[in-house]
């Protein structure tokens, strides 16, 4: 709210200079008044709408319940924050959202029973992440969300093939995810993840990983633990495959929206 800070300063230094300037000549103070009077009677003019939803909007406080504070990591399965909150900043995501149907959420379920390390599935809430987890500016939201819209807009709806399980790590080897991972040869998937590394360039955010593996992750624990789920990774390949050759409706995605997520709101943007 600086920009109301200075209005504040300026309004208050032309007070003192008025001030200083009636001492020194008396006789304008009356003339002061008269002009005074004149102006309480004009109708004031309205504030300008961009300046005025400064003020009714909230600013997230605590930026985003998957990226939780390190003084507050038992309200959040021991979970912390990758990077320093800062007001104003809105963490940010641009993901897949994903259902799994009766059977491979059975499937997941089950692979509990083959882990001996304890974690916790990702069934409701469980994405394929199109970026990694940005910071947008308060003043970058409407002119970002207005970009994906465009190029959401553009880009024909496409399947996603599921393919193995695989092991992921997240940058700073402090949570540990096993995922699903898929595979698209349609050029639409192609163009989207194109379009979308070169809108992260103009806001100078990074791009999503350059040898990315695309996965929909459903169990995730604390710490690194890549050493000792590696070796689960043939007999749940192996489960998954069985599962989705008996389920063949599964073995696919159709892709039609894309959800971003800025602070707690969630924004939808439908492929053509």
């Amino acid at each position: 709210m600086a920009g109301f800070k200075l209005i504040e300063t300026y309004l208050s230094s032309e007070s003192e200079d008025n001030d200083e300037e009636n001492e020194k000549n008396p006789s304008k103070t009356s003339m002061n008044n008269d002009n005074l009077c004149c102006e309480q009677n004009k109708t004031p003019l309205p504030l300008p709408e961009s300046i005025a939803s400064w003020m009714n909007e909230k600013y997230h406080e605590d930026v985003i319940s998957m990226i939780p504070d390190e003084n507050q990591a038992d309200k959040h399965e021991g979970r912390t924050r990758s990077f320093k909150h800062e007001r104003g900043n809105w963490a940010t995501l641009v993901y897949i959202p994903y259902l799994p149907g009766d059977s491979l959420t059975k499937w997941m379920l089950s692979t509990l029973e083959l882990l001996p390390i304890k974690g916790k599935l990702i069934i409701d809430e469980a994405h394929m992440s199109l970026t990694r987890t940005l910071i947008l500016k308060f003043h970058w939201i409407e002119s970002f969300v207005e970009s994906m819209k465009k190029i959401c807009r553009n880009i024909n709806k496409f399947n996603l093939n599921m393919i193995n399980v695989k092991v992921y790590c997240n940058d700073e080897k402090t949570r540990t995810f096993l995922g699903i991972e898929c595979q698209s040869f349609d050029q639409s998937f192609t163009y989207l993840m194109e379009s979308l590394n070169k809108l992260l360039a103009e806001y100078e955010l990074p791009s999503f990983y350059e040898n990315a593996s695309y996965h929909i992750s459903f169990f995730w624990t604390l710490d690194d633990k890549k050493m000792e789920l590696q070796s689960f990774i043939p007999s749940l390949n192996e489960s998954l495959h069985k599962t989705l050759s008996e389920n063949l409706e599964n073995n696919s995605i159709l892709v039609s929206k894309l959800h971003c997520k800025i602070g707690n709101k969630i924004y939808i943007f439908p492929l053509r």
